[in-house]
């Protein structure tokens, strides 16, 4: 087995893993409403973001996550991916998330006691240091390797002899 599709295959693997369990699946059956998606759509003032655009998000990335376990999908599962990641990466460059966003634990708690996003503004909360931005670099990262990576093997045959 070549040394480009074995790194497909880790990265492919350890892509799919963290999109289905540690950003998609929280999405749908995590808490509600979302820390995240509140977040935005309180500061944007588009009550669509929670849930609709939540749901949309993490059935994206679970689609996503079972494109990236199949070969010959797997391109089109980082593609995906990298979409998504970009999508994320643009909210916390943008004023309605920004790169560091409060603690997500004393979030969620506030939350669910009925709090406002307003009213945890003004609470100025420690934030997470940006390593939710920093996450999503990563996954913007690992998902332009594995296109990079089925760049040329998409002409390989079945016994992993590339065509000319």
């Amino acid at each position: 087995m070549r040394i480009d599709r074995i790194a497909s295959w880790a990265l492919a693997l350890a892509l799919a893993a963290a999109l289905a369990f540690m950003v998609g699946l929280p999405k749908l059956i995590g808490s509600s409403p979302n820390p995240i998606f509140a977040i935005i759509a309180a500061r944007s003032g588009i009550a669509l973001f929670e849930p609709y655009v939540r749901y949309a998000t993490g059935f994206a990335e679970i689609g996503a996550a079972l494109l990236l376990l199949w070969p010959a999908s797997r391109r089109f599962g980082a593609l995906l991916a990298a979409a998504i990641t970009t999508g994320a990466i643009g909210f916390h460059l943008s004023p309605w998330l920004g790169v560091r966003v409060p603690d997500m634990t004393q979030l969620t708690t506030l939350l669910a006691q009925g709090k406002s996003v307003a009213e945890i503004d003004a609470m100025r909360l420690p934030s997470d240091g940006g390593a939710l931005f920093m996450t999503a670099l990563a996954f913007l990262v690992m998902a332009l390797a594995i296109i990079w990576l089925e760049r040329g093997l998409s002409g390989a045959g079945k016994s992993g002899k590339q065509t000319s």
